[in-house]
């Protein structure tokens, strides 16, 4: 695979920009690859998308508050700890930090209230979130040239790495280089990423397998750093424990089988 990991640090762009749809996606998903692009000297955003303020003036649905009582944080705490969180694993991945103006799902008024509607589809009020999101990019002051973009392939079918995909696609089609990471938890269940790749709307291929054995436990620490999802990802939804032995065996074997026997990280492209 040394060919492909010269794609991502001798060849690639300066810029590597990781679109993550919630804090700790990049962490879970795309850290090894993070790691190693700063590690050799690029620059490395985080564009987190959907991590803004809820809305003080609107209150909170019953949805929502059970989602902070999962992370074991209050409705004042929640942001705040959750960017505690995300500047932890960027300081470890090299990474910086760059926070755009919208709400998760679960604070977008009634739209989603339960977990079937969160893995759903999007709806009609947040439909035109893609062109948004990448005018803010672009905003930001982000360009096409010299950069490259890593966004969810929405693996799991929440809405908001459905939102994610589809303004990577945005950009593929204005002419940006884009790679879809596999977005974990999710692709650690049997089945997901191919069911993705059938259903995604546009032909994908394999745009690159990533060795990312020489910042494993890079990527882990990472990982380690949000402590209020640990058990939420890895006990509740892939059934497996949640310390730091457990998890970094569960990502391991998913890993090592995309790498033949090495840690990797593989990524799509759209095919046209």
């Amino acid at each position: 695979m040394s060919d492909i990991t010269d794609q991502v640090l001798v060849t690639a762009p300066a810029t590597h920009l990781f679109i993550s749809p919630h804090y700790d996606d990049i962490a879970l998903s795309c850290g090894g690859t993070a790691a190693l692009v700063t590690e050799a000297g690029k620059d490395g955003v985080v564009a987190l998308l959907f991590g803004d303020h809820p809305d003080p003036e609107q209150p909170l649905t019953p949805f929502a508050e059970h989602m902070h009582r999962e992370w074991g944080m209050s409705a004042d705490q929640v942001i705040a700890g959750r960017r505690a969180e995300e500047a932890e694993s960027s300081r470890i991945l090299g990474l910086r930090d760059c926070f755009l103006p919208f709400r998760d799902a679960i604070y977008r008024g009634d739209n989603y209230l339960n977990d079937d509607e969160l893995f759903g589809v999007p709806k009609g009020t947040d439909l035109d979130l893609p062109e948004r999101v990448a005018a803010t990019l672009e905003g930001e002051g982000f360009r096409s040239e010299g950069t490259r973009v890593y966004a969810p392939l929405a693996s799991g079918f929440h809405v908001d790495h459905q939102l994610g995909f589809q303004t990577g696609m945005l950009l593929h089609r204005a002419g940006w280089e884009v790679w879809f990471y596999e977005d974990l938890p999710y692709s650690l269940l049997d089945d997901r990423v191919a069911d993705r790749i059938a259903r995604a709307g546009t032909p994908l291929e394999v745009a690159a397998i990533v060795d990312v054995t020489p910042v494993w436990e890079k990527k882990i620490d990472a990982i380690m750093a949000y402590p209020s999802q640990l058990k939420v990802i890895f006990e509740q939804y892939v059934g497996a424990g949640s310390s730091r032995a457990a998890i970094d065996t569960v990502m391991s074997t998913y890993s090592n089988g995309i790498g033949n026997g090495r840690n990797a990280e593989r990524f799509w492209r759209a095919a046209n």
